[in-house]
């Protein structure tokens, strides 16, 4: 018996903004005397500006998403107003990633393999082990790569155009360290544990020795390494002796008279000596410590010049300029005029490349780690992070009692995060409502 087959391919084409996208189908034949039956293979839904988001992109976010809330427990919307919120969610990243390559924001495998190594690291895994750890589970090390590339390009496109617009005054942080969020959210709190030893009320001299004694043998034990927890479940009199003899978080006035001045003075896992009140024999032991306020600490005054790879400027050439103006500084060239000539970054260029007193955690890990292995007055060589390539030099380094900067660039984070998230939605609709967007999913 013979088949007879007829194959055809239709392409169709359809000219959008900037280029030409084809979609291509599949026809598949069931039996004998049956006309084959088209199959769509993927499709464009929507054209955003110069580019196009395919169906099969929305579908893998789609699983992920539903997997990820199935996972939380939360239960699920409609499907069909699920995929419309993806897909919206696919358009602003998709503005967002244009944006940043007009702006010519590139991400080198060298930065690229730093956040990777930074997310294996969360994981208590290095690089290799994270990626064959990923690749067992089913999951594609290659398409991730790719998803954290995008995301870093959208970091800094928000960066770019939501930071500059965020303003903070002097007087908005001060109105804020004074209100009462800013004195619950900025004072210091302990989580404290006791050991209660009760004393029987009209008890007698030698019954308070024993308490007294008992207590010391519990404080040296825990010195000797015994747990506290176990030593509070065993000996404790307080109603909280199987928790560990924990009190919660507390703020100082939220302690009793008597723990309050005693533990102002202690560190973290510092054990007290006896303290006597009318119930009986207390020790107490700081457990944790948050919102203190560190009165010193070490800062660096660093200048540097950035150069950084863009849309004209290939890495090679990159290179070859920072190299070249690294040579003109050991030559004998003027730092300053030099950043200001060379360095790209606006917020330190015309300052001649002054960054200003900074403590640890200020910049960049590689930055940091190269600023803290220099000499002052010694000029770096080339190296690159994920913003490009530097060379800076440490000016002086102090220790500086910053207890009320610290306060205040604490107030200044928590009022930024919220302008900033503020600032980002709307610019985010700004940028939606410029686009030229056509949604073809079908209604």
């Amino acid at each position: 018996m013979t088949i007879n087959i007829k194959l055809v391919m239709d392409v169709y084409i359809k000219k959008i903004t900037l280029g030409l996208v084809m979609n291509f189908f599949l026809f598949s034949l069931f039996s004998e005397g049956i006309e084959a039956e088209i199959q769509l293979i993927d499709r464009v839904i929507a054209v955003v500006d110069s580019s196009v988001i395919m169906e099969s992109e929305l579908n893998n976010r789609v699983e992920e998403i539903i997997g990820r809330l199935r996972s939380d427990g939360t239960e699920l919307p409609p499907k069909k107003i699920l995929e419309e919120q993806i897909l919206e969610r696919l358009i602003i990243e998709e503005i967002q990633l244009q944006i940043g390559k007009r702006a010519g924001v590139k991400i080198s495998d060298a930065e690229l393999n730093r956040s990777l190594s930074m997310i294996a690291s969360q994981n208590s895994m290095d690089l290799e082990q994270f990626k064959e750890s990923l690749e067992a589970s089913g999951e594609s090390y290659k398409n991730l790569r790719e998803s954290v590339r995008k995301e870093m390009i959208i970091q800094r496109v928000q960066r770019g155009r939501v930071a500059a617009n965020v303003e903070i005054s002097e007087q908005e942080i001060e109105n804020y360290l004074n209100s009462e969020e800013g004195k619950s959210r900025l004072a210091e709190q302990y989580n404290v544990q006791q050991i209660l030893l009760s004393i029987k009320s009209g008890a007698s001299t030698e019954e308070i020795i024993l308490v007294e004694k008992k207590g010391l043998e519990i404080i040296e034990r825990h010195k000797n390494g015994e747990s506290f927890e176990k030593l509070a479940a065993t000996y404790s009199s307080d109603q909280n002796a199987l928790e560990g003899g924990k009190l919660g978080w507390r703020r100082v006035s939220e302690l009793p008279t008597l723990f309050a001045s005693e533990v102002e003075g202690m560190k973290v896992g510092d054990i007290s000596k006896l303290i006597r009140s009318g119930a009986g024999m207390h020790i107490i032991r700081l457990a944790e410590k948050k919102g203190e306020v560190v009165k010193y600490e070490d800062q660096t005054l660093v200048r540097h010049i950035l150069v950084q790879t863009s849309e004209i400027r290939s890495e090679n050439q990159t290179k070859s300029l920072i190299s070249e103006v690294y040579e003109k500084l050991v030559g004998g060239g003027e730092f300053k005029q030099l950043a200001r000539q060379y360095s790209e970054d606006p917020g330190s260029k015309m300052e001649g490349g002054d960054l200003g007193w900074s403590r640890a955690g200020t910049f960049d890990p590689v930055f940091e780690s190269v600023m803290n292995e220099i000499k002052i007055g010694v000029i770096s060589k080339p190296f690159q992070t994920q913003f490009g390539w530097h060379i800076l030099e440490v000016i002086d380094r102090r220790n500086e009692d910053v207890s009320d900067d610290v306060r205040k660039n604490r107030a200044y984070q928590i009022i930024f995060n919220r302008k900033f998230e503020q600032e980002l939605q709307r610019t985010l609709m700004e940028l939606r409502s410029e686009a030229y967007v056509d949604i073809k999913l079908a209604s």
